[in-house]
């Protein structure tokens, strides 16, 4: 019958000391009869044969001392080599065998496995080696938590780590706390997430893809998909835990294809921008003498030329800002007159694909904190998109308004509108639904650099829609008068107004607590 863990000390203590008697008394007999032995066919006097026998005594006592010590301290090296087992000790310690009988009729085995359980339960192992029997005290639980093929966290209610398996995504600090080693976008991380979680609901989940432990280019980067379950009356104080699939084999191609992208794009704007030089030269030259006809090839190339120009600069922003170097400088700017200046392109653009343009900018607009040709790209990756998904004769309304300390600017169409399925992923990197990439062309980063400058300037960018009435995409611009303070500390550089990390702009949150 197997002896309980708390039971172990009494038993082994009491089988140890009927062990040592047993020997005394055995080494006792041995050496008494030896020396009788030599007593009587040794031709030696009794002195002589008293210290033989003492001798002999002596030397089984030490052979015995040897065994015992032996066998007293074995459940020490078991327990130790157990510990180092399940330990952070680089040197691989293998696990101890607790195969013999005498383990489990002792208690020892049970006091072993009891140690991988505790190393399960904190995450300190993978549970690959260990060995779990059907006798094992190890729950399945902590058997599928530790061998599961995918990261496993679970955080308390102040968003602490207080479990996590072998493969998730997280170090140790100096302090030997577990942190969470993940970069969030900051719009829409995982803190905000919890925030909203403990204000308003009592189970949530969510689910976050193309989460990098680490920004492009440093070496064993991974990338995860993250599915978040939020609890607030969680067991065990575990108020929120995270599943992170590492995604890697799948994503990182995407980073591989970015640099070389860039590398193209960079040498393709030399050739376009002669282009569109040419285009206009011609058409400035040429214009009194066009038939009507040829005037509006002219006007298509030079609209086609402008498209080719922005998916370049959008391709490089995108290689810029993956690594967290774009940075703008800031100033004070009206917002109708940027507009005003890129309405003759926005006009072309809007009667070459039959779709009526109105704006609705009121003139008494505070100015607003902004890099006039950012600002421009945003403007015109959203009304491009506008006109491209409205249908003939449509119209796509611009408008403007303060809010709090912020000018919010819209774009609004009555066209096909989406599903609410693939909005959570419209300002992902390459993302494409799959009723756009039959219907328009394009290249699925335009949103995803809208998001990245308008985040650069301290804004937020928004969208809602209802499929077959159209949408509507909103982004905010900071007011001038609210930021002049911090732009003017870094000579109008937009590092004071978002959050910052190791002196670069900071446009992902890493998560560490």
């Amino acid at each position: 019958m197997a002896v309980k863990v708390s039971d172990f000390s009494n038993h082994y203590r009491n089988d140890s000391i009927a062990f040592f008697v047993l020997v005394q008394m055995l080494l006792v007999t041995i050496a008494g009869a030896a020396g009788w032995m030599v007593l009587y066919y040794l031709p030696i006097t009794a002195l002589e044969g008293y210290l033989i026998s003492m001798s002999l005594l002596l030397l089984f006592e030490i052979i015995a001392g040897i065994v015992l010590a032996k066998r007293a301290t074995q459940p020490l090296k078991v327990l130790s080599q157990a510990i180092a087992h399940v330990s952070s000790d680089p040197i691989q310690t293998p696990p101890p065998d607790i195969a013999p009988k005498q383990y489990e009729r002792n208690g020892l085995k049970d006091m072993v496995q009891t140690v991988y359980e505790l190393a399960v339960a904190a995450g300190r192992t993978t549970g690959s080696e260990i060995a779990v029997t059907e006798s094992s005290s190890v729950s399945p639980v902590g058997t599928i938590f530790a061998n599961a093929p995918c990261g496993i966290v679970g955080l308390n209610e102040k968003g602490e780590v207080i479990i996590a398996n072998a493969i998730a995504p997280t170090h140790k600090n100096p302090n030997d706390e577990i942190e969470l080693e993940l970069l969030f976008e900051q719009s829409d991380g995982l803190e905000k997430w919890l925030e909203d979680c403990r204000a308003n609901k009592v189970r949530d989940t969510k689910v976050w893809r193309r989460v990098a432990d680490s920004i492009p280019g440093e070496d064993g980067r991974r990338i995860f998909d993250v599915i978040g379950y939020y609890n607030k009356d969680g067991e065990q104080n575990i108020e929120t835990i995270l599943i992170t699939v590492d995604r890697t084999a799948n994503y990182a191609p995407d980073d591989e294809d970015m640099d070389f992208i860039a590398l193209a794009a960079h040498e393709l704007r030399g050739p376009i921008t002669v282009i569109r030089g040419y285009l206009d030269l011609l058409d400035e030259e040429l214009k009194p003498t066009l038939a009507a006809d040829q005037q509006v090839l002219i006007d298509r190339l030079q609209v086609s030329a402008e498209q080719l120009s922005g998916y370049i600069n959008n391709i490089l922003n995108v290689s810029r800002y993956d690594r967290n170097h774009l940075k703008l400088h800031l100033h004070e700017e009206q917002l109708l007159a940027i507009i005003k200046n890129l309405l003759p392109d926005f006009a072309l653009r809007a009667k070459t694909k039959h779709r009526r343009l109105t704006f609705h900018i009121p003139e008494d607009l505070p100015n607003i904190a902004a890099d006039p040709s950012s600002l421009s790209e945003v403007l015109s990756n959203l009304i491009d998109n506008a006109i491209k998904y409205s249908k003939d004769d449509g119209e796509v309304v611009v408008s403007a308004a303060v809010k709090g300390n912020f000018v919010e600017i819209t774009v609004q169409d009555f066209g096909i509108g989406m599903p609410g399925s693939v909005m959570g992923s419209l300002f992902t990197k390459f993302y494409r639904s799959h009723r756009s990439r039959q219907q328009v062309s394009g290249t699925g980063l335009g949103l995803y650099i809208c998001k990245a400058i308008v985040e650069s300037h301290g804004g937020s960018i928004w969208v809602r829609s209802v499929e077959g009435e159209g949408s509507i995409f909103g982004f905010t611009m900071p007011i001038y008068t609210t930021v002049a303070d911090k732009l003017g500390k870094d000579d109008n550089g937009n590092e004071q107004i978002i959050e910052r990390a190791d002196g670069w702009i900071k446009n992902h949150a890493m998560y560490r607590r």
